[in-house]
């Protein structure tokens, strides 16, 4: 019998227990990092524990259920668990006896079926058939930032779902100001501030299989239809994936030139950052290195806009002649750059471009965890511990606390 344990608590641990042969397996618990789960037991009856047991356990296989699982196989290499014991169960050829193959056979077939069909539907919209936004590609933006020192706010798919009253992004709970403000951002026409749109709407053979599905899946069941009651299909967007130029895309060379523009637009500029208290943007990599100075302005990483006032006071007060204001602090930041604008202030909301620019260094094909910093895609990783930097905290020049 061998000793086998699951990683990962959600939903993807019921199709492991129905694959495991428990006739040749003992299943000893469940590994999960989320911390509120351990000591739980998991259908009454496996207990819910924390990944630092595999170290000292008597465990011939964990089996990793969660898909998207990056930071996991770091986390067991990190602990010296020896890979052969680790079974990543959706991407793995290898046979084990205690595995029922066939499950994994039937989900994806399914998982193809449902794909084929959400892309039969989206079709008529991918090839022009239909009626879309006019959204600019990332090097044009990038461009125009660069000759005409214009700002620039972004919407995705967490602004969007906040105007319209839904909840999307954890670190931002639903907020009736805050979708008014969004609404009056979107619908400027001030030419000193463009407005970015996720490109989800037309053709996605750029995109990576796993992203157009995403795309599709996320554009069904009337989600579409709401977002174009609110989009204007006769003016110029911009494409809000401006800043996530490499994990999305087929082509991950071409993130080098979206990269070097970044560069280019804060090249021998004072820049000060606006961004959330574990963020790190810049810290231990050369994305800004080309910069005059750099200053920052912490603010919180959840529900920052409730702290909105004090925030926009705090960088009207420093933001010096010829600062670029760079803004890490999801919706938060679409307002703020666009009243900076208004103000004449230079700002652009960056998002996670950091993120991406580690990842891009990492050669990595999905998203992993950062050490030292917040991901905000990856559950887990929302409060980093604290790598002490004497550059960093040089930078910092005031912090802007939850109200």
């Amino acid at each position: 019998m061998w000793n086998v344990m699951i990683w990962g608590a959600g939903k993807n641990c019921e199709v492991i227990l129905k694959a495991l042969r428990m006739d040749l397996c003992n299943l000893i618990g469940i590994v999960d990092s989320n911390e509120k789960l351990h000591h739980s037991l998991y259908r009454n009856r496996w207990l819910i524990v924390g990944p630092k047991v595999l170290m000292n356990s008597q465990i011939d296989y964990v089996v990793v259920s969660v898909r998207v699982n990056g930071e996991i196989l770091q986390q067991c290499e990190a602990m010296g668990i020896p890979k052969d014991k680790v079974v990543d169960y959706w991407k793995t050829d290898k046979k084990y006896d205690f595995i029922d193959e066939n499950v994994k056979k039937v989900i994806f077939m399914e998982r193809d079926l449902l794909r084929c069909k959400r892309q039969l539907k989206n079709m008529p919209y991918e090839l022009g058939m239909k009626p879309i936004p006019l959204i600019r590609p990332a090097e044009e933006l990038l461009e125009r930032i660069l000759s005409e020192r214009i700002s620039l706010s972004r919407f995705g798919d967490g602004e969007l779902e906040i105007m319209q009253g839904r909840e999307r992004p954890w670190f931002q709970m639903p907020d009736q100001r805050l979708a008014e403000r969004l609404k009056e951002v979107f619908h400027s026409e001030d030419e000193r501030i463009m407005i970015a749109l996720a490109d989800n709407f037309g053709n996605l053979d750029r995109y990576t299989e796993e992203a157009a599905d995403g795309i599709r899946e996320y554009l069904e069941n009337g989600i579409r239809e709401d977002l174009m009651n609110v989009i204007d299909v006769n003016r110029i967007y911009y494409d809000t994936y401006v800043t996530r130029p490499y994990m999305i895309y087929r082509d991950k060379k071409h993130a080098v030139y979206i990269f070097e523009l970044f560069k280019k637009i804060w090249e021998k500029r004072n820049v000060l950052f606006v961004e959330g208290k574990n963020a790190f943007t810049g810290v231990r990599n050369d994305l800004f290195e080309g910069a005059a100075s750099i200053r920052r302005i912490l603010a919180p990483s959840k529900n920052a806009f409730l702290s909105y006032k004090k925030i926009l006071d705090t960088v009207r007060n420093n933001a010096l002649d010829d600062t670029l204001v760079l803004i890490s602090l999801g919706p938060t930041a679409t307002v703020l750059a666009y009243d900076l604008a208004m103000e004449g202030i230079q700002a652009l909301d960056i998002g996670q471009l950091d993120n991406e620019y580690e990842w891009y260094l990492r050669g990595v094909s999905e998203r992993v965890s950062i050490p030292g910093k917040c991901v905000a895609e990856i559950s887990g990783c929302h409060e980093m511990p604290v790598i002490e930097d004497k550059e960093y905290l040089k930078q910092i020049i005031d912090k802007v606390e939850s109200v």
